[in-house]
């Protein structure tokens, strides 16, 4: 073999290997757009969306506050979770009840759908923290920090009772209004009897105090009882709805007992009258 044709053997040879490397690198290119072109949809949504009847194949995904319809051919559908007033849910099928009065029948084809369906379910009516903006929650310092853990003592046991719980009425099932107002009467005529240091007619004197202080928690505690009824009783289109408020009315509980606690403590230094 001349030199020339070992010349071009090995320009030939790295042609080739240029080719394989090209035809390499087109085929990772292509890959997630070919990927994309195989997806198929997982969901059937029929029903009223904004005011228009829709009948359409979707794919079916889930952000943290929304839940999303991709259309093949048309716009994106795109639930905010606090667009929705309830559901019904089946193995295979849900229906969503919209704020605005729009219903959608969502059937669900494939395991990856239901998953993500009610994963995002449970992030619409998973309950909020009820302490975060509190302030004298934090507070507690010195000689009234056992006293200020008593008062919240009942509350806290509430909150870590419903961490995690994402059904609202396994949630409702574990708030007992009057155990709860039961509960925080016993934290005061506990204070108001240490502070008394056993002098019965003291100690009744100091709880009457207390219980003068913390009326607007007694009054946001009945609110919460009546909401809880509420949700109990709910119908499913509504379900949602009745869950908020009565979250709303727990948040309203949990600011009115942290303003209480100043009062509470102040009474406490003070003592007996």
């Amino acid at each position: 073999m001349s030199a020339r044709d070992a010349a071009d053997d090995a320009h030939s040879a790295a042609d080739e290997v240029r080719d394989a490397a090209d035809d390499a690198h087109d085929v990772t290119h292509d890959a997630p757009r070919n990927a994309a072109e195989k997806r198929v949809p997982n969901s059937r949504v029929v029903g009223l969306w904004r005011g228009s009847e829709i009948d359409a194949a979707a794919i079916v995904r889930a952000e943290q506050l929304a839940l999303l319809f991709e259309r093949e051919t048309a716009p994106v559908i795109r639930v905010p979770l606090e667009s929705l007033d309830g559901w019904q849910l089946s193995v295979s099928q849900v229906v969503l009840y919209l704020r605005d009065g729009d219903v959608l029948d969502v059937a669900l084809l494939s395991d990856s759908a239901r998953a993500t369906m009610r994963s995002a379910l449970d992030a619409a009516c998973m309950m909020p923290e009820l302490t975060r903006s509190l302030r004298a929650f934090g507070s507690a310092v010195g000689d009234n920090e056992a006293q200020h853990d008593r008062w919240f003592a009942p509350l806290l046991t509430l909150r870590r009772t419903l961490v995690g719980v994402s059904d609202p009425l396994r949630q409702v099932a574990l708030f007992n209004a009057d155990e709860l107002n039961a509960e925080l009467n016993r934290s005061l005529v506990e204070l108001a009897a240490q502070r008394a240091g056993g002098d019965a007619a003291r100690g009744r004197a100091l709880e009457a105090v207390f219980e003068e202080e913390t009326e607007p928690v007694r009054v946001s505690l009945a609110r919460a009882g009546l909401a809880a009824s509420a949700l109990e009783g709910s119908a499913p289109d509504s379900r949602l709805a009745d869950w908020r408020r009565w979250v709303d009315s727990l948040r309203e509980l949990y600011e009115r007992a942290d303003s209480a606690w100043p009062k509470i403590a102040a009474a406490y230094r003070a003592g007996p009258g």
